[in-house]
């Protein structure tokens, strides 16, 4: 009888720096999702967005933890931030998220098995990369700036500081390659700074079980009921599609990240694209169905500082999921956690910023002059109108390119000529 292999899992203290990175980022988008889906259908319910993020976060981690003890290098399921721009005109359209969690779901993991989704990546190339790199490292420091500044509202004083010396210690961890340290370093020095500064972060004041009752959760908490109509699958169906772009394009982002940190030579961490974007649609499937507002794709604040410590995916994984678990049932973390000052400081310095850099790198490391530029405009595009025209646009520029090279090769078959 065969024996089976079961390798040991090694914890470090570091990998704590990846699991808390992705609990903070986890909660600043979940709250989105659920604010904008809450104006939209004008919640009032005070414990709205709050029992949102405690059922979101619980779900997540505990797929999250399952899938790092059972199923090797796949990546946890975070949210598709890009999306949460487009809810108001989805909401508008007549676009239920109880039948968007359950088609993305159903639509995600058809695109895995008849290779759409594996086509989608292939679309995308050097300018392609660079381009969404940049585009979602400029956008996401924009947002963080955007939001900081409204938290802090006359206070400038202290959002002064808390930037300037932000950016002192990133670029002086740069210098020493330990740029992994900001994450947790940015969230102790925003709410020391913040609570200084006569800030609260505010506490909870009564804790109960959160409900996993699907009905309780669509037809109380968020009024509208299951949708299950043809006119509503309908209109919600060309969404459920445009989410499967979506991911591909956050894949691609991703990988780009992966690969500017691991020198040429040195091991990278491997991920399992196909077994990772069928975890997230089943992600999507199970958070639909029970009441949560998010959409899932790939856990982007969490796999960003992975690759920066440069450490296995499964402790760090199994760590996030038990993290997870614990702040959505105590609820106490995900207060802290939701502190503004420090979400956004988290974001900035532990995830946008690094986009950012790795996006003018390879930027620069472009030869052409003309292809920089398109990887310019295309990149403007998306920080002011929308990430899918960078996509769309590049890769329209990098299958005319292709085509010119082909015909140039064709007609001048001699290198020489």
């Amino acid at each position: 009888m065969k024996k089976i292999k079961i390798n040991p899992i090694s914890f470090q203290l570091i990998d704590f720096v990846p699991a808390l990175s992705g609990l903070i980022g986890k909660t600043a988008l979940v709250s989105s999702f659920a604010v904008v889906w809450a104006s939209q259908y004008h919640i009032t319910r005070s414990d709205f967005v709050f029992e949102n993020v405690r059922l979101e976060m619980i779900i997540g981690s505990v797929i999250t933890l399952l899938a790092a003890l059972l199923l090797a290098n796949t990546a946890p399921s975070g949210t598709l931030a890009p999306l949460i721009v487009m809810v108001p005109t989805m909401a508008a359209f007549g676009v239920h998220p109880f039948i968007l969690g359950i088609l993305a779901g159903i639509i995600g993991a058809l695109g895995i098995k008849t290779k759409l989704f594996h086509k989608l990546i292939a679309l995308s190339g050097t300018v392609s990369r660079t381009s969404l790199t940049l585009t979602i490292g400029i956008s996401g420091v924009l947002l963080s700036f955007k939001n900081l500044n409204t938290f802090f509202a006359d206070r400038h004083t202290s959002l002064l500081l808390i930037l300037i010396l932000l950016a002192f210690i990133y670029l002086l961890l740069r210098r020493w390659n330990k740029a992994w340290l900001i994450v947790p370093l940015a969230a102790i020095v925003s709410v020391i700074i913040s609570v200084v500064s006569g800030i609260s972060i505010g506490s909870v004041s009564h804790i109960t079980l959160p409900s996993f009752n699907p009905s309780y959760w669509w037809n109380e908490m968020w009024g509208i009921g299951f949708g299950l109509n043809a006119v509503t699958i309908l209109k919600t169906l060309p969404f459920a599609f445009f989410i499967l772009i979506l991911w591909a394009i956050d894949t691609v982002s991703i990988t780009t990240m992966l690969d500017a940190n691991y020198k040429p030579g040195e091991k990278k961490e491997e991920i399992s694209l196909e077994s990772s974007i069928l975890l997230t649609a089943f992600r999507n499937t199970v958070g639909g169905f029970f009441g949560g507002a998010q959409t899932s794709a790939l856990w982007r604040s969490f796999l960003i500082p992975l690759f920066m410590v440069k450490r296995p995916l499964r402790p760090a994984s199994i760590l996030l999921g038990i993290l997870g678990i614990i702040a959505g049932f105590t609820a106490i973390p995900i207060k802290v956690l939701s502190f503004p000052p420090l979400i956004w400081s988290v974001l900035l310095f532990g995830i946008f910023l690094p986009f950012t850099v790795v996006g003018l790198t390879n930027l620069r490391a472009t030869e052409k002059w003309w292809k920089q530029l398109a990887i310019i405009t295309v990149s403007a595009a998306g920080v002011f109108y929308s990430l899918i025209f960078t996509w769309v646009g590049a890769v329209l520029f990098e299958l005319v390119l292709k085509k010119w090279q082909k015909s140039n090769a064709t007609e001048c078959p001699d290198p020489e000529s």
